[in-house]
């Protein structure tokens, strides 16, 4: 099974407009624990992201004067693999569809889906991975006897 951009993405994302004003974008920033937020025009296409490194580095009185424009994109089909090679140096890719924002991938959300805890239905013992274990490494019982555990609660987000 190829995972893809759409088996990791955040669906709840939180966007800003160009017009907002860079405190609240700020504070967005601070509340949510996030590190960036995709900024939609009116139609709501992605026209750039505001990060926390613009909020600092940039003078600006709203998004629209201090986000990066030049913004890369995937689709939900772009394979993990792709995804991840773009994480190394974006930590936030908006996953877009039909020209509108479906998704945020994040880094972190990239490393939760790495992390996830598989428990075999057999002998309870538990292994981590991005896709059901084949084989049970305690009692060798097949990938079908797998459940995928509960994420545990996050604290922090893209720091």
């Amino acid at each position: 099974m190829k995972l893809t951009a759409q088996d990791v993405m955040t669906t709840d994302v939180i966007t800003v407009s160009p017009d907002t004003r860079v405190d609240e974008a700020a504070a967005e920033l601070v509340q949510h624990c996030i590190s960036g937020l995709p900024v939609l025009d009116a139609s709501g296409n992605v026209v750039g992201i505001i990060s926390d490194i613009d909020v600092i580095g940039k003078e600006g009185r709203s998004a629209g004067e201090i986000m990066t424009r030049q913004v890369v994109t995937v689709s939900p089909d772009t394979g993990l693999d792709e995804v991840g090679y773009l994480l190394k140096r974006f930590r936030l890719l908006p996953v877009v569809q039909a020209g509108r924002l479906a998704g945020l991938v994040s880094r972190t959300d990239l490393l939760k889906r790495i992390a996830q805890r598989w428990t075999c239905a057999v002998c309870g013992a538990q292994q981590y991975g991005a896709v059901a274990p084949e084989r049970c490494t305690e009692c060798g019982a097949a990938g079908k006897n797998f459940s995928l555990e509960d994420e545990p609660p996050m604290m922090y987000r893209d720091m």
